[in-house]
């Protein structure tokens, strides 16, 4: 007798090839997921470690830069040196054309103030109440011949006692027997007064030996 479920086996028995082959190919697709994955893994890393590097030496050229100096003064520093040395040398060359012409103008006077001045130098040291004028008037010279003679002296910084005036007399004179004022006033073309001055006398006495300084006038 035929049994009543052995329909329910053939069924199960044809469908059995169909599961296995469901799961075989379940399998293959698997392991071609996972081949792929693998075979583009490192090719990913690759790249995101590519990229950190990058982004890495884009931020140290950011934080870091490195200045580019650029000298402009290399090209101008000759034509400013010789600028400058030619306006150095022009005016040096101007203060020494200006320094002769000063030179000259001063030489002008002093030569005209000595041209008619004459007689012998004597060095004067100044005296209490003395003036530079005073003395000029004193040796019979004009104040200006005087400054001739004595061009390093200032007429407002003479010092009693330590100045000393080069002046111009006729000469020294030492007395004789009867060498009285009058009479060695006289001698010499000078009056009696200049002569007491410019010895500093207000008596008219003399004394054997004594030296008297005799005026241009």
């Amino acid at each position: 007798m035929k049994n009543p479920f052995s329909f329910i086996k053939d069924s199960s028995t044809a469908k059995l090839p169909i599961i296995t082959l469901l799961i075989l190919l379940a399998t293959l697709l698997g392991l071609m997921m996972v081949g792929y994955e693998h075979f583009l893994s490192p090719k990913s890393e690759e790249l995101v470690k590519a990229e950190k590097l990058k982004m890495e030496e884009d931020e140290t050229l950011l934080d870091d830069p490195t200045p580019i100096i650029i000298d402009s003064t290399e090209d101008l520093e000759p034509a400013t040196t010789s600028s400058n040395q030619d306006d150095s040398a022009a005016a040096a060359q101007q203060a020494l054309e200006e320094q002769k012409k000063e030179a000259e103008a001063e030489k002008v006077p002093e030569s005209e103030s000595l041209k008619n001045v004459g007689g012998k130098s004597h060095a004067y040291t100044v005296e209490k109440g003395e003036t530079f004028f005073g003395i000029a008037n004193r040796f019979g010279l004009k104040p200006d011949q005087l400054k001739a003679l004595n061009p390093g002296v200032d007429p407002n910084g003479i010092k009693v006692g330590v100045t000393k005036l080069n002046v111009k007399i006729q000469t020294i004179h030492t007395v004789g027997p009867g060498d009285v004022l009058r009479v060695v006033a006289a001698k010499y073309g000078v009056s009696k007064k200049s002569l007491m001055e410019v010895n500093h006398k207000d008596q008219d006495i003399t004394l054997r030996g004594e030296q008297l300084i005799i005026p241009l006038h």
